[in-house]
Formats: C-alpha cells, structure tokens, sequence
C-alpha cells in the first residue's frame, strides 16, 4: 500500500516470530501519516524483523513498475527467503496504481505490476498467500489491480516483457562468456542455451525459454547487495 500501515507495526514489533515488511510512501515524514522510517527497525527481540521501504522524493518522478519490482529482487524477496515463512499475509491497498492524484497517491504502479509483486510472494511458503483488500481511492485501479492479484493467485503468469531475438541470442554469447568470471552469471549459462532431446522439445524447452528471458530480464535492475539478517533469525523461530 502507499500510506503506512501504523496499527501493523504496533502489533508486531517486539515479536521476532513475525516479519513485517512495507513498502510506502514516506517523503522523510511529511506524508501522511509521517512515520514508517527506514530506521524503524524494530525493538526489543523483533530488531531487524521490521522493514520500511520508505519511499522518498516525492512524485517527481513517481515511483512506478521499475522501483517496485527492484525493491522486491533486492530487498523484499532475498530477506522473506531467508525469514522462510510459513505463510505469507498481504494488506493489499492500491492506492500506488496509477490514476491516484498526488494528495492520495501519487505513483504510477500499473495493476500488471502488482500481479507480478503477487507472483514473487508466491514462491514463498509454498504459494501461502492470503491478500486482504485494504482499499485504494479509484475504483478502476483498485478493480485492474486486484484483478491482476486474484489472477495470479489462481496461477496465471504474468511474464515480463521478452527482449527480441537478437538481443537473446546477444545476451546468450555474452553470458556464456563471462560465467566463467563472474559467478553470479554462472545460473544464467546454465538456463540459456540448453538443448533438449528431439522427443523433450515443446513445454519443457519452453518453460526452459521463459526461465532464461525472465533472469535475463533481472540483470535490468541493479545489482543486488547483500541483505543483512539477525543471526536470531533461525533459532528463533
């Protein structure tokens, strides 16, 4: 959602057993209700289960698709696979999508976004993904975008944009080069360029294409650091 979720924090935040994370607008704290402060961390034995991605700078330019999406690669996603949930509970407001004035919103996140924000949840807990309505302030944004977060949740896949041939076939050369530099690229080779038996070839080799556009698509954002965790994290739960 785009405002905090005040009442949220307040419930959880001494309990290490729960990891919160939100994702707002923020302004250094002129935008209401003016907290949610990256620094607010936690207290107590919840320290480090509290995450603020507290949006600053306005709306010129407003956030959209690209930040949310580089906020889940690095931040959101690398530390819920590390808390490793047993179920995963989201209070939906669309009050991001696009079509919100400034005063209440502000961003331009497109529904097909959020559908894809779901599809990242749901490769945690096993797919576990309760989302409640939390609302929005334009009824066409808010219908557009739980449209698309229902749909992925019935298992609809909403792909990223695929790069043109050339450019695969580019990426494939350059990737398969500099694996062996760059251990990070080394996943990459290994989903591109695979080759399957004459009788293997239909959904297999195209589930192997989707699996190789979609990590090429990732190396569009930047490079993903490493994500402090509490070493309480595992003994805690």
């Amino acid at each position: 959602r785009l405002s905090f979720t005040l009442s949220l924090i307040q419930a959880f935040y001494t309990d290490p057993s729960v990891l919160y994370i939100s994702l707002h607008r923020y302004d250094d704290g002129n935008f209401f209700p003016g907290s949610g402060a990256p620094e607010e961390v936690g207290s107590g034995a919840g320290v480090g289960f509290n995450v603020n991605i507290a949006w600053t700078g306005g709306v010129e330019p407003p956030m959209g698709d690209v930040e949310y999406l580089v906020a889940f690669r690095s931040v959101v996603m690398p530390i819920a696979q590390r808390f490793s949930p047993d179920v995963v509970l989201v209070s939906a407001g669309f009050d991001a999508v696009e079509g919100h004035q400034s005063p209440l919103g502000g961003y331009n996140v497109s529904a097909k976004c959020f559908g894809q924000l779901t599809q990242l949840l749901m490769g945690l807990a096993g797919g576990r993904v309760v989302m409640a309505l939390e609302g929005g302030h334009d009824l066409t944004a808010i219908c557009d975008a739980s449209e698309a977060c229902v749909s992925a949740l019935l298992g609809d896949l909403w792909p990223l944009d695929n790069p043109c041939p050339k450019a695969c076939a580019s990426l494939e050369r350059v990737i398969e080069i500099q694996s062996k530099h760059w251990s990070c690229l080394q996943p990459l080779s290994q989903t591109s360029g695979r080759s399957q038996p004459d009788g293997a070839q239909g959904t297999q080799s195209e589930k192997d294409e989707a699996e190789t556009v979609s990590a090429m698509a990732s190396l569009s954002v930047d490079v993903e650091q490493p994500v402090s965790v509490p070493e309480s994290t595992d003994s805690s739960r």
